[in-house]
């Protein structure tokens, strides 16, 4: 087990975010998280990565090292893109050279002079996920990295990703059911705020899906009628 959420709960003032969040994460799969807009599964990514503090239950992490891709992705705009994934690397101690193989991965070979401005917003979200794999985490935690972008971009990103991530343990963010059902190992849905755990799905399909298979859609539905 690399994760492990326990009766995690938060709230902003009277506001009542997170009421006794439970489940677990396995080494190696990627874990989508499905919920409302505004149901808290931004505050409950935060709070596994540290960034927040839960008022109440616990984490219980299997190894330290975290990477996060946001949703809006935080470049820096004075440096290249090989020169925003080595100042990550030095931030962590870690040798910079690292981010020349790191670049390549994430499909950005001959790019990395551009500066963000130059990039679309594709090729932006890839410098994010090469700066968030660049420290070699752990778990990975991506909040609605694809949120931002059109549908063939969105589409294109998720199966690039897929071959990006190769075994590891993702925890990823979404209000969008198809995204899910399409990178999911395990879906866990929350309920509107404060979020409960209502279910937690096994994606049994092999991959890459077929987004208008039978059982994809299957999937979808059950999901929808969840939420």
């Amino acid at each position: 087990m690399a994760l492990k959420v326990v009766n995690i709960s938060k709230s902003y003032g009277d506001l009542k975010v997170l009421d006794g969040v439970s489940f677990e994460v396995k080494e190696g799969e990627i874990l989508c998280i499905v919920g409302e807009s505004g149901c808290g599964k931004t505050t409950l990514l935060k709070i596994i990565a540290g960034i927040e503090k839960a008022d109440g239950g616990n984490i219980s992490l299997k190894n330290g090292r975290i990477g996060f891709v946001f949703q809006d992705v935080r470049l820096l705009p004075w440096k290249t893109v090989l020169g925003n994934v080595e100042f990550v690397l030095e931030s962590v101690g870690m040798d910079k050279s690292r981010a020349v193989k790191v670049v390549k991965l994430v499909g950005l070979e001959g790019f990395e002079d551009y500066y963000p401005k130059q990039l679309s917003g594709g090729m932006q979200q890839r410098v994010g996920i090469a700066r968030a794999i660049a420290i070699d985490p752990d778990i990975l935690l991506m909040d609605e990295p694809f949120a931002n972008l059109d549908a063939l971009t969105k589409e294109r990103m998720q199966s690039e990703l897929l071959k990006i991530i190769q075994d590891k343990t993702v925890i990823f963010v979404t209000h969008d059911i198809d995204e899910a059902v399409y990178l999911a190992d395990r879906v866990v849905v929350l309920s509107q705020r404060p979020a409960k755990v209502v279910d937690v799905i096994d994606i049994d399909l092999p991959k890459p899906r077929d987004r208008v298979s039978e059982k994809f859609l299957e999937y979808k539905r059950r999901i929808y009628d969840l939420l």
